[in-house]
């Protein structure tokens, strides 16, 4: 799953993450081991809970060496039988300390360069539906300088959300989705052509 839910770290509580996903395609077929002969993209972050309301996460991530800084704090909850709901926000920065630049790619733009670094925000609605067997979470977001190759900023707004069916305590089946609403549409990586699409991802917990 990629999208955050509205819960945050009890206060003095640390959490590790990690996030390991295989680069070929599964079309690659059997030399590539349909995916999983690698190479990965890989992000691991530490978080840590300022109060039972607010936590913070440090992260980095293989892809453009890219860190990020975030923090999630918890608006609102409704404790109600028919529709419980939690309410949460969460905002931060990246910073893509190695962007490639020239035609072959081989140079590196400074790592201080204004366009390098990325800035979000996310308001987060979690509920439970069907007496807690289908959760349910929106998230609209909001990305500024969502195109880091291009020469003037960009921004995307999208419109994220997911389902959980819990099948028992233990297994769960997903779906999220996350359309482009408004804003860039274009490409993400450097030497790529044609339009990026929305995001649909499915799995099994």
């Amino acid at each position: 799953a990629n999208f955050p839910t509205a819960e945050t770290l009890k206060k003095g509580d640390f959490e590790y993450e990690i996030s390991h996903r295989f680069r070929p395609s599964i079309n690659d077929g059997f030399d590539a081991m349909y995916g999983f002969d690698g190479p990965a993209r890989i992000r691991m972050a530490l978080a840590y809970g300022l109060s039972n309301r607010l936590m913070l996460k440090l992260g980095r991530s293989n892809i453009l060496d890219n860190i990020d800084l975030q923090a999630k704090v918890q608006l609102l909850q409704f404790r109600g039988k028919t529709l419980p709901s939690l309410i949460a926000l969460q905002g931060g920065v990246a910073w893509n300390t190695e962007i490639p630049v020239g035609a072959d790619g081989a140079g590196i733009r400074s790592r201080t360069d204004g366009r390098n670094f990325q800035y979000y925000a996310q308001l987060v609605y979690n509920t439970m539906l069907f007496n807690k067997k289908l959760g349910v979470g929106i998230v609209p977001s909001y990305l500024y300088n969502s195109a880091i190759f291009t020469v003037d900023s960009e921004y995307t707004f999208t419109l994220g959300n997911y389902y959980y069916y819990y099948v028992n305590s233990m297994w769960s089946l997903w779906v999220e989705y996350n359309p482009i609403v408004t804003g860039y549409q274009g490409v993400i990586g450097a030497g790529e052509t044609g339009k990026s699409h929305n995001s649909l991802a499915i799995g099994f917990d």
